[in-house]
C-alpha cells in the first residue's frame, strides 16, 4: 500500500520556495490545547530557537521540561527539535492520520509555518473476520495502517512514520490528541556534523523524550561504497 497524499496539504513546496532549506518539525502530544489567541503556526513555532537551545544546554530534566512555555504548558514532546534536507511530514501525516481536529498555516516574511492536531488514531487499512465453526460471523476489525504498509521517499518519512506510531500510542494512553508544528529553516547539515554530546541526549530520555537526536541514526552511517 502507497500512502494517500491529501492534496499535498503543507508539503514542504507549499511552505517555502528555496529548495535548498532545511526544514525543523517538533511532533508530540498536545497536553492541553492553547487559548484561541495562542492556537496559531505562528506562535507555536516561535519558540524553536529558544527550545533548540533548551534541548542543547539544559543543566537538568527539570529545566529541560519547565523552560519553555510551549512544551512546559502544552506539548510533551516524542523528540527534539527534528530537521530534514527540505521535506515536510505533514502529507504524510495527514495520510495516516484520518481525524484531523484543527490546522493551520501561517505566511511570514520569508516562509510559512503550519501546525495540525488530530484524534490519536492511525486510519485502518483492510478488514479482518473471526468466524465461528458454525460460519457465523462474531467480529469484524480493522488492521492500523503499519510500517509495512507504507513505501516510504526517504529515511526521513521512514523515521517520521516510526516517531508518530510511538506518539499515537503515548497519546492514546493520555487519552489526549496528537500535534504536529513545523518550519522551513535551521540547518540540517549542522544537524549532522554536530550532533548532541551523550550528556544531553540521556537527559533528554530522562525528560520524557522517546527518541534524543534531531535526526534519524540512519542519517549519521556512511553510505556504503558500491
Amino acid at each position: 500500500m502507497k500512502a494517500q497524499i491529501l492534496s499535498a496539504m503543507y508539503a514542504f513546496d507549499e511552505l517555502c520556495d528555496e529548495p535548498d532549506s532545511s526544514f525543523c518539525y517538533l511532533l508530540g502530544v498536545l497536553k492541553r490545547t492553547p487559548k484561541e489567541s495562542k492556537l496559531r503556526p505562528g506562535l507555536l513555532s516561535s519558540e524553536f530557537e529558544w527550545i533548540q537551545n533548551v534541548e542543547d544546554q539544559a543543566e537538568s530534566v527539570k529545566d529541560t521540561q519547565k523552560c519553555s512555555p510551549l512544551l512546559r504548558s502544552f506539548v510533551k514532546p516524542s523528540a527534539p527539535l527534528t530537521i530534514t534536507p527540505g521535506w515536510s511530514p505533514f502529507p504524510l501525516a495527514f495520510s495516516v492520520l484520518p481525524n484531523c481536529i484543527r490546522h493551520g498555516r501561517e505566511e511570514g516574511e520569508y516562509h510559512n509555518s503550519a501546525f495540525a492536531i488530530w484524534q490519536p488514531e492511525l486510519k485502518p487499512v483492510g478488514k479482518s473476520k473471526l468466524v465461528d465453526e458454525d460460519g457465523h460471523v462474531r467480529t469484524t476489525f480493522a488492521r492500523h495502517v503499519s510500517e509495512q504498509d507504507l513505501e516510504f521517499e526517504n529515511i526521513h518519512a521512514r523515521h517520521f512514520f516510526w516517531l508518530l506510531e510511538m506518539t499515537v500510542l503515548r497519546a492514546q494512553e493520555a487519552k489526549k490528541p496528537v500535534i504536529l508544528i513545523g518550519i522551513p529553516g535551521f540547518s540540517y547539515g549542522t544537524a549532522i556534523t554536530h550532533e548532541m554530546p551523550a550528556d544531553a541526549r540521556l537527559r533528554l530520555l530522562q525528560a520524557g523524550y522517546l527518541f534524543p537526536s534531531r535526526v534519524p541514526q540512519m542519517a549519521h552511517e556512511p553510505v556504503p561504497e558500491c
